[in-house]
């Protein structure tokens, strides 16, 4: 199939390079132009597929932000279906890395912070969650309020990733966070949590990653005192699979575990 496509182009198709070979610019250019109906009759074919996860067993793979990890991974072990199971991967460091995920079918499915608005991906709004300022308990200076004068006065423990090359809080408020003192720049925000439980230091985290820790650290939990954008999470998937019977199934379970999370935030405002 292959002779008889170079035949036709007139052109090679491939050519080594170092111990392996690539794709030469006529065929990416011809992958350019067909791409699209490719992906439609893919997804015919798909259609003709059938998935029953009483019967199916098949593993999904995905990854999410920190603070969805756990939702994700209780929810599937709460299925009674044992031939079904996912498995949850950290978020890639790099934006560019989320998308050669998705062109390479690492995961199923996405779910991320922010839309990946890239050719053949397609993005769905899950939910929004409010984000949250926490400190412990026994903070010797915040007990019950908190004050913009308070927040900035405090030494703050941070998330070190950036997202198209902003900081985390930075992409949800005009506020000159960026002023803060901050004191500990960390990979995770349980550790972060973890770390203003035992300190007298703030950190700010999603709403629905508070709840999960507020008891078992001992935290306050505050409104920020700044104007601020929700949390929004999105559903983000391959568009070649969008007729998937396994992949339409996967994504109705995320959109139920999405409200009930709003279901949980609504309890606790």
């Amino acid at each position: 199939m292959l002779g008889r496509l170079k035949e036709e182009m007139g052109q090679a198709l491939f050519i080594r390079k170092g111990r392996g070979v690539v794709a030469t610019s006529a065929t990416l250019s011809l992958y350019n132009q067909v791409q699209t109906s490719v992906h439609q009759l893919s997804g015919v074919f798909h259609s003709f597929s059938t998935f029953d996860p009483s019967l199916t067993t098949r593993k999904f793979v995905t990854t999410a932000p920190e603070h969805l990890q756990w939702f994700l991974l209780d929810h599937f072990s709460l299925n009674s279906n044992d031939n079904v199971s996912i498995e949850v991967h950290d978020q890639p460091g790099d934006d560019e890395h989320l998308y050669d995920a998705m062109l390479t079918q690492k995961f199923d499915v996405m779910v991320d912070i922010l839309p990946l608005n890239k050719p053949n991906i397609e993005n769905m709004l899950l939910f929004e969650s409010e984000l949250v300022v926490v400190c412990s308990q026994s903070h010797p200076r915040i007990n019950g309020t908190l004050s913009l004068e308070q927040f900035f006065a405090e030494e703050h423990a941070v998330l070190e990733r950036t997202r198209y090359k902003q900081f985390s809080l930075e992409h949800y408020t005009d506020t000159e966070v960026t002023e803060r003192k901050i004191i500990y720049h960390g990979r995770s925000l349980f550790s972060n949590m973890m770390l203003v439980s035992q300190s007298d230091y703030l950190t700010v985290v999603p709403l629905s990653m508070a709840l999960q820790s507020k008891d078992k650290l001992s935290l306050q939990i505050h409104k920020p005192p700044f104007d601020y954008q929700k949390v929004k999470s999105y559903l983000i998937w391959h568009r070649k699979v969008t007729q998937d019977p396994a992949n339409t199934w996967l994504s109705d379970q995320l959109i139920k575990l999405a409200n009930k999370i709003k279901i949980e935030k609504m309890a606790y405002e």
